[in-house]
């Protein structure tokens, strides 16, 4: 097989530092997680446990997540549309747990 001259890139994972792909995919698994969780919060004898155990320390590391790629989307073409994506998913994964 013959060897290509193509140079090598300065940082290797470069392909994996997509923060607008992150974005989206936090979103959808924040929006799968939370209908799961509509089904286990049925059940009203455990829907507290459901609450505490599992959707708090979610919410509390979507809340995270989100507020880290705000920042990192916050002067990026398209930053304001990210921004308020991010907040609106935080005040909504924080509405819908108290709701539920």
């Amino acid at each position: 097989m013959p060897e290509l001259d193509v140079p090598e890139p300065d940082d290797p994972l470069a392909r994996f530092r997509n923060w607008r792909g992150f974005l989206f995919a936090s979103v959808a698994l924040n929006l799968l997680f939370i209908y799961g969780m509509f089904g286990a919060v049925s059940e009203p004898n455990g829907a507290i446990w459901y609450k505490v155990l599992a959707w708090l320390p979610f919410n509390a590391i979507a809340t995270a997540v989100y507020l880290a790629i705000m920042a990192r989307l916050a002067d990026t073409p398209g930053g304001g549309f990210y921004r308020m994506l991010c907040a609106i998913m935080i005040i909504a994964t924080w509405s819908v747990m108290f709701a539920a």
